[in-house]
């Protein structure tokens, strides 16, 4: 949940104030995952088995982490995000599509969104527009 422990929450209850460092914009979550947009940045935190939180491994996180900086996303700021059961969209100021995460859906479905494969992305990898 963001709280950096394991505890169950049955009550909204507001991360620490330097969590996020700002106020978030965006907040979305996937099946064990979640992400922000804070300030054009990307935190995330959660379940991680496939990568989906592009942070360069299939660690869990308990408290949101930072992704990369402004350079993870081709130098852009991060305008929205969305989350599947176990990878992450994210689109930038400039219009850059980047996904991370499992390579396929869990359902038989095909692909990793523009790569033509299966493979599972550990970290942000730009979807070139002529995979739209």
């Amino acid at each position: 949940l963001g709280h950096n422990d394991t505890q169950n929450r049955l009550v909204p209850t507001l991360l620490e104030g330097e969590a996020l460092r700002g106020a978030a914009v965006l907040v979305a979550a996937g099946a064990s995952h979640t992400v922000a947009v804070v300030n054009g940045l990307l935190w995330v935190w959660g379940c991680n088995f496939y990568g989906q939180l592009g942070l360069g491994d299939e660690d869990e996180r308990l408290a949101p982490t930072l992704v990369g900086s402004e350079a993870a996303f081709g130098g852009s700021q991060v305008l929205t995000a969305d989350c599947g059961n176990s990878h992450t969209l994210v689109v930038t100021t400039v219009g850059t599509l980047w996904w991370f995460g499992m390579g396929q859906d869990g359902m038989g479905q095909d692909g990793a969104p523009g790569h033509n494969d299966h493979n599972q992305r550990l970290v942000p990898t730009r979807i070139e527009a002529q995979h739209f």
